[in-house]
């Protein structure tokens, strides 16, 4: 369960608000480019997550719930999540797997480096169905897709909760698309059931955010070939490079 949703917490992440509570209610669109420009335009922040699994579409019963964090200083990301940690350098990404031992580099385009850490508007094609809800000091940005497109998308309903102060996301709700693997009445039973994954996003502003080049990981050789430092020596490298020429 845990693996599942690692994997496609890197995907997808966050959305956005209005200034004051008086503001006219944004489209949808509008929201997604507020959100995407502040996470673009804040040059350094430390977010703390708690995400907290629930069975079923609705109700109180919590499974599992664990901690990550995301942090920026200028060009460089780092998302931690249990043991995997994904940094973004300057034109290069690398993630790091800490129970596999193992370390995939790849080269970012010119759009992605552009883009990162947060573009979501390339996410409205898959929701067909939406709408701004509004729920105190936060805007809730609702998105629905349509069930033919369930086997191709993880989350079959979103809620992104914004500030209307900053365009900040507090809060996301991850409703599955499918039915997932639960834990039974017993250690050793597995039942399937919907379930949702709940968010919460604490920021601080002024926590220095430590910078890591992309060679206290990776060097290069004299045939210009990449290699782990000695430091990481233990670990395999996975070098998507070679797998996109």
């Amino acid at each position: 369960m845990r693996k599942i949703i690692i994997c496609l917490l890197h995907s997808l992440f966050l959305l956005g608000s209005v200034l004051n509570i008086q503001a006219q209610k944004p489209s949808v669109g509008e929201l997604l480019n507020k959100v995407t420009n502040f996470y673009q335009k804040t040059n350094q922040y430390h977010i703390d997550m708690t995400f907290t699994m629930y069975r079923g579409i609705t109700g109180d019963k919590l499974t599992e719930s664990y901690t990550g964090t995301m942090e920026k200083n200028d060009e460089y990301t780092k998302n931690s999540t249990l043991e995997t940690l994904v940094y973004r350098f300057p034109q290069a990404q690398l993630i790091v797997d800490k129970n596999q031992k193992k370390m995939i580099y790849n080269k970012l385009d010119t759009h992605a480096i552009q883009n990162a850490p947060i573009d979501l508007s390339s996410y409205m094609k898959y929701y067909d169905k939406s709408q701004i809800l509004e729920e105190g000091n936060q805007w809730v940005c609702e998105l629905i897709a349509s069930q033919n497109v369930f086997s191709e998308l993880p989350y079959g309903k979103v809620l992104l909760y914004v500030s209307k102060k900053d365009y900040r996301v507090t809060k996301q709700i991850l409703f599955f698309s499918n039915l997932i693997p639960f834990r039974g009445k017993e250690a050793s039973d597995i039942e399937q059931d919907y379930g949702r994954l709940h968010i919460d996003l604490l920021y601080d502003f002024n926590k220095k955010v430590e910078k890591k080049e992309l060679a206290y990981f990776i060097t290069k050789t004299v045939n210009n070939k990449i290699q782990l430092q000695k430091d990481f020596a233990s670990y395999q490298l996975v070098d998507q490079t070679e797998y996109n020429k």
